[in-house]
């Protein structure tokens, strides 16, 4: 006689426990299960949007970035990591999906600075920015921030360190209405990160009403001096310098609390006399991370360079 045996059935347990063929249905109807749970949560997420552009009209005023607010959801999403799945696989597909709702919310698209390594650019931009919003290479910087700067709600992304020609590029940030530096590339700072090209995001000025943890600032100084230990040694980090004897400049992160006295103060301690230091933006300090937890950045931001970018300047 034959008997039945039900799926909760404690017998059911154990036979698909003891044949592998039936165990691995089994999971296979989990997995399918939680990639159908995934997919209601996305359109889901993708209701409350919807709802979220009537309430605020960010459709027509192009106001839907929110670096602080992003930076504090990815922080979340480090923290509560677990398992077996790359960090840079989960911060892609969060990225991903971010982005592509801020782009429904209201169109943006992205300008890449290509003048140095187009490809590698691209790979950071898509990584960052998704397959959904638009994407154009541009030839450098300044045809980067210029782009920006005669859009409504477009985003830039600009390679830290340029070549000696490129000149300092950090310019054109900053003053009434100019684009501003919103955030820093890589977010998740480990070794042997993928989409690892250190770079920072340019937009025209947003309202969020929180500041940013690091500000950056363009200091202009003379000297034929070496600042970096110093400047290091305050608290202080140099991205990106330009030497044209006896001026230099420099483009410098600093603690939100910094105030210009300190930025010369630092400078001056590193044998550089520097005037007064310009607002060119900020950025959320990044994440280091490491054996499953994150840990927030206490200083203006770690860097590290990809092979070949010994220094994060142009010289």
């Amino acid at each position: 006689m034959n008997t039945l045996v039900s799926e909760g059935d404690p017998a059911a347990v154990m036979t698909e426990t003891q044949d592998p063929a039936r165990r691995l249905a089994g999971l296979r109807r989990e997995i399918d299960g939680i990639d159908e749970e995934l997919h209601r949560l996305l359109v889901a997420r993708s209701a409350i949007i919807d709802e979220l552009i009537k309430v605020k009209g960010t459709a027509i005023t192009g106001a839907a970035f929110r670096p602080a607010r992003e930076a504090d959801m990815m922080r979340r999403l480090v923290e509560r990591h677990r398992g077996i799945l790359p960090i840079a696989t989960v911060e892609h597909i969060w990225r991903e999906i971010v982005s592509t709702f801020t782009f429904l919310q209201a169109h943006y698209e992205v300008y890449m600075d290509g003048g140095r390594d187009p490809v590698t650019m691209r790979d950071l931009a898509r990584f960052y920015f998704g397959f959904t919003v638009p994407a154009h290479l541009m030839s450098g910087p300044d045809e980067v921030i210029d782009a920006v700067a005669r859009s409504v709600s477009d985003l830039g992304i600009v390679r830290t360190a340029q070549p000696s020609w490129v000149g300092p590029w950090w310019h054109r940030l900053g003053g009434e209405g100019r684009p501003l530096v919103i955030s820093r590339l890589p977010y998740i700072l480990f070794p042997g990160r993928v989409a690892d090209l250190p770079a920072l995001v340019v937009s025209n000025p947003i309202s969020e009403g929180v500041e940013p943890e690091i500000s950056l600032h363009a200091v202009v100084g003379v000297g034929d001096r070496d600042p970096s230990e110093a400047v290091e040694a305050a608290g202080f980090e140099l991205l990106a310098r330009h030497d044209d004897e006896p001026r230099v400049e420099f483009l410098i992160a600093a603690p939100r609390a910094a105030g210009a006295e300190a930025i010369r103060a630092a400078f001056a301690a590193g044998g550089v006399e520097v005037r007064e230091p310009r607002l060119v933006g900020g950025y959320p300090a990044p994440i280091r991370y490491c054996d499953r937890s994150a840990e927030r950045h206490a200083g203006p931001g770690v860097e590290e360079p990809q092979s070949g970018d010994d220094v994060p300047a142009t010289r």
